[in-house]
């Protein structure tokens, strides 16, 4: 059995902790996050504010006895999606979105979450800092295009806008 993803439930505000305490549970902990920059009286200060709050994703074999151990860290839930008497556990997030996701926020653009599906065209970047992203591609009321990848599992997403040097091509394009 080869690792996939799974999203789990955390305290809110306890992400990072929750991915820390999960380090040596896990093949690999995902907080997907913004850096902020936030002005207070006497000085700015840079922050890291989860894009999905009370959520992260984790890289694993999920069995019932990992799951044990993923409750055991104190800040952490359950694991989403986990239905009683189910075989698998818990569904998996497919690695397309999270990779998607992950190279979206490597590419630094200025992002902002999205809690609903929405109507669009499914892409994936051919060029430009966003190649291979996945994602919904929806008009804007200001006349711009953006870029929405989406976490199914949770009903949540991360919108950019649209650069002119990215490429966009039919999902089961080659790259």
């Amino acid at each position: 059995m080869s690792s996939r993803w799974f999203a789990l439930a955390v305290h809110v505000r306890s992400e990072r902790a929750a991915a820390d305490g999960l380090a040596p549970v896990v093949d690999e902990a995902f907080v997907p996050a913004l850096i902020e920059h936030r002005a207070w009286s006497d000085r700015v200060q840079t922050v890291e504010v989860p894009l999905f709050p009370g959520y992260l994703l984790v890289k694993t074999t999920l069995t019932p006895e990992k799951r044990v151990q993923l409750l055991k860290v104190k800040q952490v839930v359950d694991v989403v999606g986990r239905k009683a008497g189910r075989a698998d556990v818990a569904p998996s997030v497919p690695d397309v979105e999270v990779e998607s996701l992950q190279r979206l926020l490597a590419a630094e653009r200025a992002v902002d979450p999205v809690e609903k599906l929405v109507k669009g065209s499914a892409v994936v970047v051919g060029a430009g800092a966003l190649r291979g992203v996945r994602g919904v591609v929806e008009d804007g009321v200001d006349g711009q295009r953006r870029l929405v990848v989406f976490l199914t599992l949770l009903g949540r997403g991360v919108r950019t806008v649209l650069a002119a040097d990215d490429v966009l091509l039919d999902p089961g394009a080659p790259l």
